[in-house]
């Protein structure tokens, strides 16, 4: 089966991919198409398109700083995800991350690795409250035994 095929009987539409990207990134339409060297009308119907030959997502691609396997194969009802980009300041000796995350389905960033911290200190605080009712309910069950 031919990729054009595979692309036209799946959820994957390129020229949606690329306007969903190009919008997570703020960019508008005039914008990307002086990256991509297109007219912004050409732009607009690329975003139209279900599928784009692999020469024109690569330009796409790298002028939204994503993978271009990423424009081809993600599927409509994917969950959004921004690409951290890392830049380095020679001048100030600096690192800078642009990008903060990922984007959850009500369009508001979150960094998984603070939900990850945030859920296991819940965890902890759970588990030492359940350890102190245990040494509790020993405590009262050997006065029981002890007869106090």
């Amino acid at each position: 089966m031919k990729t054009e095929e595979a692309v036209i009987n799946s959820k994957v539409h390129h020229g949606r991919n690329i306007r969903r990207t190009r919008m997570e990134k703020n960019i508008n339409q005039d914008v990307l198409s002086e990256k991509v060297s297109m007219s912004q009308p050409t732009v607009s119907r690329y975003e139209t398109m279900k599928v784009i030959d692999d020469e024109i997502l690569e330009r796409f691609a790298k002028a939204l700083n994503v993978p271009m396997d990423y424009l081809k194969t993600l599927e409509e009802d994917a969950p959004s995800v921004v690409f951290e980009t890392n830049t380095v300041n020679n001048n100030a000796d600096t690192i800078s991350t642009s990008g903060s995350g990922y984007v959850n389905e009500n369009n508001t960033n979150y960094n998984p690795v603070d939900k990850i911290s945030e859920l296991y200190e819940r965890l902890l605080k759970e588990k030492d409250e359940k350890y102190i009712a245990l040494e509790r309910r020993v405590q009262l069950l050997e006065d029981r035994i002890n007869g106090k």
